[in-house]
């Protein structure tokens, strides 16, 4: 496993939600007026770690107005991580959403590495097909991912708001998902599964009560190169606690450590800051 791909063991943290190495972005993005206060809000920052030692932070900012939606992320890579793959990537996602589906309108992406590059990448949907815009231009000749691949899709914050809102849940379980998503350059599927019902108490004293354990795949479509596609094997399963909140009429299912064994030693994402319309959550 290189470095790139624990770097997405670690994005994995927020439920699979950032985009595949490379191609993990962000930007600013249109969204609902900002005076308005919103109808629910979800604040989640973790911190991500190999083997014990730091690797960065990742956080989401997630609100819901009406029936619209807009979520920001930022990751920052720190510690050994830098000495091979340094990223500041910040991402917005904006959309509607309904009692059972989220419908993105618009993805907007930034990336600036440690070599000084810099990624934008836009989706922007219509009849639940992305248009994509990238600057520069994704080197994806031999390995496309079709318009028909594209169709019916989540760009990654998108992903975000399917799985804590439950809104692509299967099976009465909220930890049941499938969700296809393209991140403007690789099409892929997270799939999480309950594996059972736990009783959750994280170290730092941010939660304490119960929760749900999931599994986690993240399963390769298209837009790889053959390499990658004939090494499929090489994304670990990914475990997760995850614990229900409240936000008025609204149920969250928040991920709350994310972990994973990879050649390097356990990936380990927690969080650290968690706020639900503005406050922490309450302690059972």
């Amino acid at each position: 496993m290189t470095f790139q791909r624990l770097a997405l063991v670690a994005a994995l943290s927020l439920c699979a939600a950032l985009p595949a190495p490379m191609a993990l972005a962000a930007g600013g993005a249109a969204g609902a007026d900002t005076a308005t206060p919103p109808d629910s809000r979800l604040e989640v920052a973790m911190a991500l770690y190999a083997g014990g030692v730091s690797l960065g932070k990742v956080d989401l900012d997630a609100t819901v107005r009406g029936d619209e939606y807009r979520v920001v992320s930022h990751l920052q890579t720190e510690g050994v991580l830098n000495a091979f793959w340094k990223a500041t990537i910040q991402a917005t996602s904006s959309g509607s959403i309904g009692a059972g589906s989220v419908t993105p309108a618009l993805y907007d992406s930034f990336a600036i590495r440690g070599d000084g590059k810099k990624q934008q990448v836009s989706l922007t949907y219509s009849n639940h097909a992305p248009k994509l815009f990238a600057d520069p231009a994704y080197p994806v000749t031999g390995y496309e991912v079709t318009e028909d691949e594209k169709k019916n899709t989540f760009d990654p914050l998108s992903t975000v708001m399917n799985i804590v809102t439950g809104a692509l849940a299967q099976g009465g379980s909220g930890c049941n998902v499938t969700a296809p998503v393209f991140d403007g350059r690789r099409r892929y599927n997270i799939e999480m599964n309950k594996v059972r019902d736990v009783d959750v108490k994280l170290d730092n004293g941010l939660y304490k009560g119960k929760g749900v354990l999931c599994q986690i795949h993240y399963k390769q479509i298209a837009g790889y190169r053959p390499t990658l596609l004939r090494n499929k094997d090489a994304y670990p399963v990914i475990n997760a606690w995850l614990a229900p909140f409240k936000s008025g009429s609204r149920q969250y299912l928040v991920p709350l450590k994310v972990w994973a064994e990879t050649s390097f030693g356990p990936v380990t994402a927690v969080a650290n800051s968690l706020k639900v319309d503005g406050a922490p959550p309450k302690r059972s």
